[in-house]
Formats: structure tokens, sequence, C-alpha cells
């Protein structure tokens, strides 16, 4: 049995980590061609997209895994069934059920180091690779740290507490300096949102500091010309904060709950990397019946594309639940539960189908 054990463990995770390098392949190749858009701007060169690409590789094969563990488990399967060396199992006593558990504790191993991978490495992987970009398309004026965004815009300072999804600047403070470093004026808006050309800052209250007397001032509104560049605010918005760590998501939704701020998002990110693992482990049980029953005589080419639209369909359930959840104000933890809960149970279903 441990022979047995030992056999599909290692097929398995083998087919596992040549489909996630596969996807990874394909998935860096389309980042490359949208980082060469923007390669020539400043000090952005090719060796820096490359490296800043590299960085982010954790995070992808992270946010990947789910994908390669289901089409890499009906590839490992389906090629043993060709060869009727699942056959040969069967008839050594070995129950589908049986099978399905030594090929749920191969991914496990994988699971194990994927989630270190994901957890340990990939945020600060990706932090440095934001830092690099944003360093490297600012030409060494913008830097992003732990408490925000600092950005040199000619003679002015300007720092950003937090990035928005969908560009607003939240906690905007300006530092206007003359020629000869002297400070002309210090300015900070609660929220900033580009429109067009201009930015329009709200709730502004500053200090002008004249060579006889400081003035005192407060606007709910106020428009500027310039205030941040295109690449720099794209680099420094928060997309994806899936990527954050799982502590780092904690420590933002206690942030935002204590400053009255909405932490949907967060919260469905929080719940995801916590159910990641059970995500990858659902996708290798959904695998096991399709080969012992639909795909039992199908070819290779058939197996991959049903694993992708397996993979696609659980993908576009947490997609659908994930607005919801912001829209209905419903728990995100329901969101996020829900899907899996309904593609496990369709997994073990079959699994108890299959003779």
């Amino acid at each position: 049995m441990n022979i047995l054990d030992r056999y599909l463990a290692k097929q398995v995770i083998l087919s596992i980590l040549v489909v996630a390098l596969a996807l990874l392949g394909f998935d860096l190749f389309f980042n490359l061609v949208h980082e060469l858009k923007v390669v020539g701007k400043l000090q952005y060169t090719l060796l820096t997209a490359l490296a800043y690409l590299a960085l982010t590789i954790p995070t992808r094969v992270y946010a990947m895994f789910p994908w390669s563990a289901l089409i890499g488990t009906l590839i490992c399967l389906g090629a043993l069934a060709n060869h009727s060396e699942l056959v040969v199992m069967r008839t050594s006593a070995w129950s589908v059920a049986r099978i399905a558990w030594s090929v749920i504790k191969a991914a496990l191993i994988l699971t194990t180091v994927v989630v270190f991978l994901g957890e340990g490495i990939a945020p600060t992987a990706e932090r440095l690779a934001q830092n690099k970009r944003t360093l490297a398309l600012s030409g060494g004026q913008t830097i992003q740290t732990a408490y925000g965004l600092w950005v040199r815009q000619g003679h002015d300072f300007i720092h950003v507490q937090t990035v928005r999804g969908n560009g607003e600047l939240i906690g905007v403070t300006r530092y206007q300096f003359t020629p000869d470093r002297k400070l002309k004026a210090a300015i900070f808006a609660e929220s900033a949102i580009q429109e067009g050309k201009y930015w329009r800052l709200n709730q502004v209250r500053g200090t002008e500091f004249q060579a006889d007397k400081t003035h005192v001032f407060h606007e709910n509104e106020q428009i500027i010309n310039n205030l941040l560049e295109p690449e720099i605010l794209e680099t420094a918005m928060i997309k994806h904060p899936e990527r954050l760590s799982i502590p780092a998501l904690w420590r933002t939704i206690q942030h935002r709950q204590k400053n009255e701020l909405s932490t949907q998002n967060y919260q469905l990110a929080l719940w995801s990397k916590i159910f990641q693992p059970l995500v990858i482990i659902m996708m290798v049980v959904l695998a096991v019946p399709f080969v012992f029953g639909p795909l039992r005589s199908g070819s290779q080419g058939l197996r991959v594309v049903v694993g992708i639209a397996v993979a696609f369909l659980f993908h576009t359930l947490n997609g659908l639940f994930s607005p919801l959840a912001i829209v209905y104000q419903f728990p995100p933890l329901l969101a996020v539960l829900f899907p899996i809960l309904v593609f496990s149970g369709v997994g073990f279903w079959l699994l108890r189908r299959v003779r």
C-alpha cells in the first residue's frame, strides 16, 4: 500500500507542478507584453520589468494553484487510466475513495508548500516588486512605505495614506517649498479624486507661511491641475487586497473599522486567503470522479478543457457572490464559503456515485 501511495503521490505532484509551470509561463508572457508598453519611461528599463515580474511569481503561483491542482490531477489520473494503472489499483482492493484519499494526501503536501509561499514569501516579494516599479516609473521620486505613499513633484512633497482601487486618494498631505527649500505651505485633504485632467480635493485645510505672518484656511473643495502621475497612481493603488498577507489584511480591517471606512473588500480577501487550502483540496476531489466517470475514456485534451471549464465556473460563481456581498451587505464569510460548499458537495456526491 505504501508503495502505491508513494507512486501515486509522485505522479500527482509532478503533474500539478508541470501544469503550474505552464500556467505561470502564459501569465508571465502576457504580463510582460503589458509591461513593455511602459518600458523606456524614465528609469523603467526592460531589466527592471523582468525583475518586477520575477518578484511577483510567488503571488501568481499562489493565485493560480487551485487551477493547477484541478487540471494537473485530471491529467495525471487520466494518464494512469489510459495505461490501465488505475484498473490494476482497483483489482488490488483499492476503492475509488482510497485512491481519492491518496491523491488528497499528495495535494496536502503541495498545499502546505504553496501556503508557505503565498503567506510567507509572496507579500514581501509583491511589496518589493511594487516599490521597484513605482520608483522606476517616477524617476526615483516616489517611494511606498508601510505608512503610505511619498511622492516628490518639483519642489513639492506629497504624502498619501491610502490609495483605493478606484483611484481615490485618502489622507493627502502636500508640503510646498520655495526653490531655496523654505516651507511655503502645508495642505491636508481628507480625499482626492481625479476628474479628467484635474484633481478635486475634498475637505481641504492648510497653513500658508508668509514673510511676516501665517494664514490658516479651510475649504470644502479645491481643484488643482496636477497631483500624481497616472502610472504612479496605477502602481500604488490597492486593486487586489488578496495580495496582502493575512496579518496585513487583519491590521487593515482593524484600521479601517476605527476610521469608519468600508471593510467588505478586505474581509472578502481575508476569508478567501483563509479558505485557499480548502479550495485546492476541493479542486483535487472534483477531479477524481470525472476521471472514473464521464472522462474515463476521454483524451487528455478533453480533460484539460473540462478542468478549465470547472475552474472557470467556480471562479465565476465566486466572483458573483463577492459583489453581492458588497451590494447587499451580507456576511463576507458566507460569500466566500458558499461556492466552496456547493462545489465540495458536488464533488463528494459524484465521488459516491462512482463504482
